[in-house]
């Protein structure tokens, strides 16, 4: 029997807008296949899907307080999920670009006339890490230096994957402007 059959929708988002977990747990375990099947046609990512069923959630639970106003939690849910799921797109596509924008900076022939210069800019890059809040740094050496996703990082530091994508993303781009400030200043 589905948890809607036991108890009616309007009931049970009362109860989660009332702090019950077991309620909440019920939409749950009501919702979060059909929505992962709707995110990743959206995303074109399980991983990426899991992640934002796990937001999308949060978000509901952290916002409880609204639930009892809600007529079509379905609609209520999905449009959540909906709007996240563009937003990771979007953050995605930023965070490919920053990586392009890096590697370019960082790209040099593979000539052996050029392995010096590789090596001031990677001293650079090391030198605009280290002046990172310690937060992104932690995150960035995890990211860039020991290969870990960001659920890996996001469980290993007790961090929402959100926050990782963040200090990622800031970190990149703090690194990408030192890196370009320093070419410009000839160091490079």
């Amino acid at each position: 029997m589905r948890p809607t059959e036991t108890r009616g929708e309007a009931e049970i988002l009362a109860a989660v807008a009332n702090g019950d977990r077991k309620a909440f747990s019920l939409l749950f375990y009501r919702f979060h296949q059909e929505l992962g099947a709707f995110i990743t046609r959206i995303t074109k990512s399980d991983a990426l899907a899991e992640e934002i069923v796990q937001d999308t959630f949060m978000k509901v639970w952290t916002n409880r307080h609204t639930l009892a106003d809600v007529r079509n939690f379905r609609a209520f849910l999905f449009t959540i999920a909906r709007n996240h799921s563009f937003n990771a797109l979007r953050d995605e596509t930023q965070k490919k670009f920053r990586l392009e924008a890096l590697s370019s900076a960082l790209s040099f022939s593979d000539t052996a006339d050029d392995s010096p210069d590789k090596e001031v800019l990677f001293g650079i890059v090391d030198k605009a890490v280290s002046q990172l809040p310690p937060q992104q740094q932690k995150v960035w050496r995890m990211s860039k230096e020991q290969g870990l996703a960001y659920h890996q990082i996001a469980e290993s530091l007790q961090l929402s994957p959100e926050t990782v994508k963040r200090h990622i993303s800031l970190a990149m781009a703090s690194v990408s402007r030192y890196v370009r400030m320093s070419r410009c200043e000839g160091e490079v």
